[in-house]
């Protein structure tokens, strides 16, 4: 190939990352596109987006370049990959026709329903639809009408739709219900065979009061100074194969989703609340992450094993939380849990100890916590508390994740096993300049590399704000500035003169070089990955071509479970903030306590301390014209008079609230 033929190619392929970026609609019909190559957004008026809809990848024209009073502007050519192939919303009916008017508003626009493809669905009922076309021009977008979820203001088809919406599978494939209903009831003495034996040694559960499927179980003893701790997590691999109808729903949905009025599981109920979970009273297959750690913390060694338990005690967090209590009486059949319970303590408060001595950062940011009558109507609504028996459970699990993660890596007969990890990556470079800045401004020192910062840096800047009027703003803007948290494989490294290398980034957030997820192989599909390839090696059955298959779809897989991830966390939210918003709607007129949580150049976001958040708009500030110092995170008066700051304490009054737009307006008071 000649010289000018590969710089025509790499000239097509700057030209072409040059073009392409993904959509962004306004219910108002316009848009702006926000390109691969990371240059500036541009604006799209709505008649020159073509059929494109929200989240749309797409390619486009550049029609106007940026200007000191006018932004880019482009026009999209070309649709590239489709967002929405399935579209939630209420349905109208015209006879031998109707409309359905989309949930989400950004998509702007009704979808035409012929009526032999309307499943004789009728007015304001919720519906799913599968799209035919997208329209564009004079057409209308068309769908057909695939799954009616309920009529509007049923209880739970609210919820139902966020789920639908958001293309989360509610029900198990036959065959995933065959294979299940198929799976035993009780793990027989044959299957126990070969495992070690930890059913004679105390062992309890921990969880929420309402829990139903049990996938972690702890348990400590003490040998002179040397503490025994076992973390003891359900073997579903030995109930779900690879490959098969179980697996492969799993894959699917990549993960449990905790919407506010429900659970929709990973595995079927015949496992997840079944064989799997670890119920009181029953032998149950585990793989355990066993450690032992002398008095001052110190891990002495660890391994993993597959094993057998029988829990001693189903146990709630209310219920450790007070035994934990220094005031805490006693019963008689409660002295030798007890007695565990407080050595755990000791030795999870060393773990936290040695924890943020590294730089661990915690940010402790309460989860709502939403009450909902029979009817599914939100009747209270407020912060779940993080206790004592939260946080002993928390650092157990973080110290199996991070125990099993560096066996695996670091371990001289585990190398080469290549697993899925959870990776959380340093912060981008200008935000860190940003909170230097802003911390500055405030007094704060805050020396770090800014293209190097470590952990420790951000904790000790946490630590200077506590207690003081700053410290919601430095800790919001800490947050802002992290990365997500992802699922990533070992990457290869080669250097000339050198051996390749597997490179695995490590947790920032945690300080933690090496970290992966093991616990939680019911409702995580990464843990049950590593489960198996645990397996296999621990038999001795993980050939070159097995490590060779995974390291090269592992990657893809990873990014998979990252994506359903995502999708889980915004049912969720969505589904939080549809109640929230209904819990709202009975209080208009109502004057709250709040703080202020963010900025936006339209308006104050106002917190109320239930996690309830609403806006008021700048243009309803009759005391001047307000703009937004996103520099120093002030929205200040434009004549110098009042500024609002993250963390200010304010009294508002609920004006608005919209259930269709999921808003909530307030006004200063």
């Amino acid at each position: 190939m000649q010289d000018n033929d590969v710089q025509q190619i790499n000239n097509a392929d700057e030209e072409a990352a040059h073009d392409v970026g993904v959509f962004s609609c306004t219910k108002k019909g316009f848009g702006f596109i926000r390109p691969d190559d990371n240059s500036s957004d541009l604006f799209v008026a709505a008649k020159n987006k073509k059929d494109a809809f929200h989240k749309d990848r797409v390619r486009f024209e550049v029609i106007r370049e940026e200007s000191e009073d006018q932004n880019r502007e482009a026009v999209i050519t070309e649709v590239i990959e489709r967002n929405f192939k399935e579209i939630v919303g209420t349905y109208t009916s015209n006879g031998r026709f109707g409309f359905v008017k989309p949930d989400l508003a950004n998509i702007g626009t009704d979808i035409f329903i012929h009526g032999k493809k309307s499943m004789n669905a009728k007015t304001d009922e919720k519906v799913l639809v599968s799209m035919i076309n997208y329209g564009g021009g004079e057409r209308r977008p068309e769908g057909k009408i695939i799954e009616i979820l309920g009529r509007k203001g049923e209880p739970g088809v609210d919820v139902l739709s966020v789920i639908r919406g958001r293309g989360i599978p509610v029900e198990f494939s036959h065959d995933a219900k065959e294979l299940a209903r198929k799976l035993p009831d009780s793990v027989s003495e044959e299957e126990a065979t070969g495992r070690e034996d930890y059913r004679n040694v105390l062992t309890v559960t921990i969880d929420g009061e309402h829990t139903k499927d049990f996938d972690d179980a702890v348990s400590l003893t003490k040998e002179g100074n040397i503490y025994h701790l076992g973390i003891h997590i359900a073997d579903v691999t030995a109930y779900v194969k690879q490959g098969d109808a179980i697996d492969k729903d799993a894959v699917i949905r990549g993960t449990s989703v905790y919407p506010v009025d429900r659970v929709v599981p990973m595995l079927p109920e015949k496992l997840s609340e079944g064989i799997c979970s670890l119920v009181r009273g029953c032998d149950r297959l585990t793989l355990s992450c066993i450690m032992d750690f002398n008095e001052d913390g110190e891990m002495i060694c660890s391994k993993v094993a597959e094993t057998v338990i029988n829990v001693d005690r189903r146990m709630t967090y209310p219920e450790v939380a007070c035994m934990l209590e220094d005031d805490y009486v006693s019963k008689d059949e409660d002295n030798e849990i007890l007695d565990m319970l407080h050595d755990m303590k000791k030795l999870t408060d060393i773990f936290r100890e040695k924890k943020n001595d590294r730089g661990a950062i915690d940010f402790e940011i309460p989860e709502p916590e939403i009450t909902l009558d029979e009817n599914g109507h939100p009747i209270d609504i407020s912060l779940r508390q993080r206790d004592a028996a939260t946080m002993l459970i928390e650092e157990l699990m973080l110290k199996a994740n991070e125990t099993v993660a560096r066996i695996v890596s670091l371990s001289e007969d585990w190398k080469d096993v290549p697993i899925v990890y959870r990776s959380h990556e340093r912060p981008e470079e200008d935000k860190m300049e940003i909170l230097r800045n802003l911390a500055w401004s405030l007094g704060h020192k805050f020396n770090a590399d800014t293209k190097n910062v470590k952990p420790v840096d951000i904790r000790l800047l946490l630590k200077s704000s506590e207690d003081k009027p700053e410290e919601q703003l430095i800790t919001t803007m800490a947050l802002r500035s992290m990365r997500r948290a992802i699922y990533s494989t070992a990457e290869l490294i080669h250097k000339d003169g050198e051996p390749d290398i597997w490179r695995v980034e490590g947790h920032f957030g945690l300080a933690a070089d090496y970290y992966c997820h093991f616990t939680s192989p019911i409702r995580r599909y990464p843990d049950l990955i590593n489960h198996r390839i645990i397996k296999k090696h621990l038999h001795g059955k993980l050939t070159e071509k097995d490590i060779k298959d995974l390291r090269k779809n592992l990657p893809e897989l990873a990014q998979h479970i990252c994506e359903t991830e995502h999708r889980a966390i915004d049912a969720e939210r969505d589904s939080n903030r549809i109640k929230m918003v209904e819990y709202m709607a009975d209080r208009q007129g109502e004057v709250f306590d709040g703080v202020v949580s963010s900025f936006a150049s339209w308006g104050i976001y106002i917190t109320l301390p239930n996690a309830i958040e609403g806006m008021v708009a700048i243009s309803d500030l009759e005391d001047g014209f307000y703009v937004f110092d996103e520099e120093n995170m002030v929205m200040r008066r434009e004549d110098g008079g009042r500024v609002f700051h993250i963390g200010d304490d304010v009294k508002v009054k609920v004006t608005l609230v919209d259930p269709e737009l999921r808003i909530i307006d307030f006004e200063f008071v």
